[in-house]
This record gives C-alpha cells, structure tokens and sequence, in this order.
C-alpha cells in the first residue's frame, strides 16, 4: 500500500476524532442559574472597594469639616488615624490604630497604640484627652464606655438616594464590603 495512502487514513481518523470529541463536550446540557425572585425593582447589590478607595473616601468626607484636620491611612497591616489637635494653646499630631467590628447600626473601631505627640501619659489618659477635647462630625463619637470610636451607619444614607450599609471589613485582604439597595 502506498505511504501516502496511509497518512490520508490517520489524518481522516484524526479529524474524525476530532469533530466527535467537539461534538461531545458541546453539545452538554446546561441549566440557566438560579438568580433568586429578582424582578429588577428592588435589588440588593454587593460592592467591594478596595482599602485605597475606602480610604480615599474617608479622607474626601473628613476634610468637608475644615475645623478638624484628620487623616485615615488604610493598608493590609492597620488603620491609623492622625490629626492634629490643639491642648492648651500647643499643637499636638495624635496618631492611632483602629480595630474595625460591625453591628447592626454602627461601626466600632476599637482604638490602640495611641499617641499624642511627645506627652508621657498612660493610654487611657490620652484616650480621655482626646475623647473630651475632639470636635467631631455629626454621627462619628468617641465611646465613653471603651477605647473606640462610633460611627453611625445613618451617615451613608444622607449622600446619595441608595441605601448603603457596610457588611464586612477585611482590611487585611485589601476588602470591604458593602450592600446597596435602591430605595425607589
């Protein structure tokens, strides 16, 4: 038989085999997903901002105030927050460490490492400086039964016709959470 003849019948085969197995892996059963009773009326929409967004955001939101000079810096390691305050006719640049936990109407951040300037007083001496002397924007508070600063949840819902509510903060894996729904 002639060699040409041979490699006429493998090369057939193979496209054959070919088509047949595009055959079988296309022509599957597919279900559509079950997207839930969605009617497009009054969604609930998952978004994740990344800490630089977030922290971009906040920091556009804390200088509305001109009267406060506060920074929010927002990595995978902390969140800090500085300012600079004014005790006794002396600037002082304050600096700490925030621990984010989300309840129902409000998001805590536990404080630590705090720091005013050079002064050697005990934590919670400079928590209590701070929290007695601090001008803050309305909704944002200083906790007087812990180290923590309160933030009502009320406050997103008077930028925008949507109804913003914070699920989850991951900062460490450079994530938070947020859900909107349209109240139309």
């Amino acid at each position: 038989m002639n060699i040409w003849k041979w490699l006429f019948i493998i090369l057939l085969l193979l496209n054959i085999l070919t088509l047949g197995s595009l055959y079988i892996f296309l022509s599957g059963s597919y279900d559509a997903v079950d997207t839930g009773d969605n009617d497009g009326t009054s969604g609930e929409h998952v978004v994740i901002l990344q800490n630089h967004t977030v922290e971009t955001l906040l920091n556009s939101f804390l200088q509305e105030d001109s009267a406060n000079d506060i920074e929010v810096s927002i990595d995978e390691n902390n969140i800090e927050l500085f300012s600079e305050n004014e005790y006794l006719n002396m600037n002082f640049d304050t600096t700490f460490n925030l621990s984010p936990q989300i309840t129902d109407s409000t998001i805590i951040f536990e404080i630590s490492d705090i720091s005013v300037g050079q002064l050697p007083l005990t934590e919670d001496m400079l928590y209590n400086l701070i929290r007695t002397s601090a001008d803050l924007p309305e909704g944002i508070l200083f906790s007087t039964d812990s180290k923590a600063l309160v933030i009502d949840k009320s406050l997103f819902d008077d930028y925008s016709d949507l109804s913003l509510d914070i699920n989850e903060i991951d900062y460490q894996n450079n994530a938070w959470y947020f859900s909107i729904k349209n109240l139309n």
